[in-house]
């Protein structure tokens, strides 16, 4: 009874809180926009604020996307979150007439800086705006019902319904449905693009939309091999604690790898500048006579692509690293608690170039086998898969 009425009363201060912001958001969006230009039909708005393996699964249907609006006339401007904009810039610029990149972060937080992004896009005069995300961030999204765009359009998504959300969706010109089962996100931003089609476009065709990274990824890499010897990539960061497997269970699989191979391999330990204090911990592990390469926190995201691209494997764990080898054709381990089963992997084996095992802690494989795909009620260990496990895994990847 206790914990029952704790449980309440907290569900009782987040729900003022979310008050508090959404009011807070509301009229600090409504004054930003207040003096927003004539809605131009030719400019379309799109809002990405979700992760960087969310945008590199959303690629191919944002060119969809851009096609069908340069046939109508139309232009793009892609509002990213500014994590991944560099990429959507080196990669993607040709598909939109301006990318601006936002700190989601300080923007639900900031009001004067939600203030200076919202003032420059009510200059520009959006004839239309899509909110394509599946899973909504109401801090996010607001600003997009003072628009004075004719067309709003949003994913119906995933969310807790709430006061807020009824406000939102009732900000929208069209809520678009979506699949209530869990899809690879692939297939979740193709069924909002063919959803959007049929709503705006209706006579337009839907053309294939191939997952993969561009040619001069590609020529990078081949540049790469061309001057080192074969490689393997070792990424032992993750954005969260728990989904990272043990930098000492890394150097031990380099260690085995490299006894195995008879050091037919050198082995690059790749990451961001915070991720190498993991590196250093892996490199104890291993041990001197491991040949590693600690690329920490020197490859921005287009060089690390080319990197990961001309590896002979990539040991990754749920991260952006594994979905950058799997979309470049790398060979690839990747190393997973399994709590979004089937919405980031595995991968559905249509999509794949190369092989791709993934592997997760003995207490999902448990339930993976008797047919539940749902979320645990708790965090797996990820640490309890064995490095024996990885080291067969990898061999099987890299062959005898």
């Amino acid at each position: 009874m206790l914990s029952s009425l704790f449980k309440h009363l907290r569900l009782g201060h987040r729900q003022r809180r979310q008050a508090r912001q959404q009011l807070a958001l509301s009229v600090a969006d409504a004054q930003a926009l207040a003096g927003q230009a004539e809605p131009q039909p030719g400019r379309v708005l799109v809002v990405r604020n979700d992760s960087i393996g969310d945008y590199l699964l959303y690629r191919p249907w944002l060119r969809q996307l851009s096609r069908v609006l340069h046939a109508r006339g139309q232009r793009l401007t892609l509002l990213a979150n500014a994590l991944w904009a560099p990429l959507a810039q080196a990669w993607d610029a040709e598909w939109c007439e301006e990318i601006i990149a936002v700190d989601f972060g300080a923007f639900a937080q900031d009001l004067a800086y939600r203030a200076s992004i919202l003032q420059a896009l009510g200059a520009k005069g959006f004839g239309e705006a899509i909110y394509p995300v599946h899973v909504r961030a109401e801090a996010a999204e607001n600003f997009l019902r003072f628009l004075r765009a004719p067309v709003r359009i949003a994913n119906e998504g995933a969310h807790q319904p709430s006061a807020w959300f009824e406000l939102l969706d009732a900000g929208y010109s069209r809520v678009l449905p979506s699949t209530p089962q869990v899809l690879f996100e692939y297939y979740r931003n193709r069924e909002f693009f063919e959803n959007w089609l049929e709503a705006t476009a209706p006579t337009a065709a839907s053309a294939a939309a191939p997952l993969e990274l561009p040619p001069a990824v590609h020529e990078a890499a081949r540049a790469l091999a061309a001057t080192s010897p074969p490689y393997v990539v070792l990424f032992p960061g993750a954005s969260a604690r728990q989904k990272q497997w043990a930098p000492r269970h890394f150097g031990q699989l380099a260690q085995q790898l490299h006894q195995h191979y008879a050091g037919s391999y050198q082995f690059v330990i790749a990451g961001s500048a915070a991720d190498d204090k993991l590196a250093q911990q892996l490199i104890q592990a291993a041990g001197s006579q491991v040949p590693l390469t600690n690329r920490c926190g020197q490859t921005d995201l287009p060089a690390l692509a080319a990197l990961l691209a001309g590896a002979q494997l990539v040991v990754s764990n749920d991260t952006v690293a594994a979905h950058l080898a799997v979309q470049a054709g790398a060979p690839s381990l990747v190393l997973l608690m399994g709590e979004n089963y089937g919405k980031f992997f595995p991968y559905p084996a249509e999509l794949l170039r190369a092989p791709c095992q993934c592997l997760f802690p003995p207490s999902q494989e448990r339930r993976f086998a008797a047919g539940d795909f749902s979320p645990p009620p708790s965090d797996p260990v990820l640490n309890e898969v064995p490095v024996a496990r990885a080291l067969a895994a990898a061999q099987a990847l890299l062959g005898s």
